[in-house]
């Protein structure tokens, strides 16, 4: 009699200590009948609860773009600065070497020297590794094999008022990065220290290389939280419309190159961070097609901008190119001389009589 009381209670402590059955799964996904908002509150890169809410709100978002299409309910920030950008690209047509979305800003070769000279400067204390991404909980992968049908029926049954998405067993960081919901369902643990840090600086002199530095010393090396952790703190709002008055946008500095800073500072900012994060845990081919379905989606969402589709695929670009610096262990190499770091281009919207003027930031 002992020992058989003795192995329920081993029994019932195993099934507690479980992280989630598939019928605790359900349940959130049945409770969260208006998809509400979900915050994870720690680091985890599997969370079964929040695939539960994530799948029930990307239920929402066929809606949501049809909204934005028909009756424009979506934030149009973004269609009133295109507006003003064409306007001005009408007005500076002679300026030499300028065109929205065709005026390169960055050199990437010379962004991943900086982002070199970085790594080589905290070597060995601080080793780089490419790190594990956030990914779908092992209860959210069996259901992905019949949930579309499961939520379905509860939608023909009017227990479930949206009509499913199909997820198409899409990875969990791809939907996350095409709805902008990195910050509420995959957090890195370092976001409120490296806005310290961002907060610190002078208003408008934050560069890139600024914060891959602070973000890869908070994250002791792991590249994927570095870029995560830039991204959510950048992109924990995307659609707020005012945007510009975060104090955080006013610490960077102005990255597009097709305007006097009149154009979406953020925007770039955090495309550059999600696309090149995406890049680095990604082929480079797979890279360069979520940057155009990205800029899809921002099209639907905001409206187009060209400009930030250009940041889009640079950022694709020096993800690849970080990718195949890890891999190779190119970043062990000290620069040469002939290595330049000054990564941000002349901007020609801000030429003088013709001329370009340099950029000022020295290796």
């Amino acid at each position: 009699m002992v020992k058989k009381n003795l192995a329920t209670l081993i029994l019932f402590m195993l099934i507690v200590s479980l992280p989630a059955t598939a019928g605790e799964f359900k349940q959130w996904l049945k409770s969260q009948y208006e998809a509400e908002h979900y915050q994870q509150e720690t680091f985890a890169l599997e969370d079964p609860k929040g695939d539960a809410f994530l799948m029930r709100k990307l239920d929402q978002v066929p809606t949501k773009l049809i909204q934005a299409l028909v009756k424009g309910s979506y934030p149009q920030a973004e269609i009133q600065k295109e507006k003003e950008l064409k306007a001005l690209e009408e007005s500076m047509k002679d300026k030499a070497g300028f065109k929205i979305g065709k005026t390169v800003p960055i050199d990437i070769d010379r962004l991943i020297n900086k982002c070199r000279e970085i790594i080589l400067s905290y070597h060995p204390h601080i080793m780089p590794v490419l790190g594990e991404e956030h990914r779908w909980s092992p209860e959210a992968k069996r259901y992905l094999a019949y949930g579309f049908w499961h939520r379905l029926g509860r939608h023909v049954f009017r227990k479930q008022k949206e009509f499913p998405s199909p997820l198409f067993f899409r990875s969990k960081l791809f939907l996350l990065l095409a709805c902008g919901w990195t910050s509420r369902y995959a957090v890195t643990g370092q976001e409120r220290a490296l806005t310290e840090r961002i907060m610190r600086y002078p208003d408008g002199k934050l560069q890139l290389h600024h914060m891959f530095m602070e973000s890869y010393v908070l994250n002791r090396g792991n590249i994927y939280l570095t870029m995560l952790t830039a991204e959510n703190v950048l992109a924990g709002d995307p659609y707020r419309v005012d945007r510009e008055n975060d104090p955080v946008q006013k610490k960077l500095a102005y990255l597009r190159h097709d305007t006097v800073q009149m154009g979406d500072n953020y925007g770039a900012w955090y495309h550059f961070f999600g696309i090149g994060m995406y890049a680095i845990v990604r082929t480079g081919l797979v890279s360069r097609s979520v940057a155009e379905i990205e800029s899809l989606g921002s099209l639907f969402l905001e409206g187009a901008d060209k400009q930030e589709d250009y940041i889009n695929c640079y950022g694709a670009i020096f993800g690849k190119k970080f990718r195949k610096m890890l891999k190779d262990e190119t970043w062990k190499q000290p620069l040469a001389l002939d290595e330049s770091t000054e990564y941000m281009l002349p901007n020609p919207a801000l030429a003088k009589d013709g001329k370009v003027v340099p950029p000022t930031e020295k290796r």
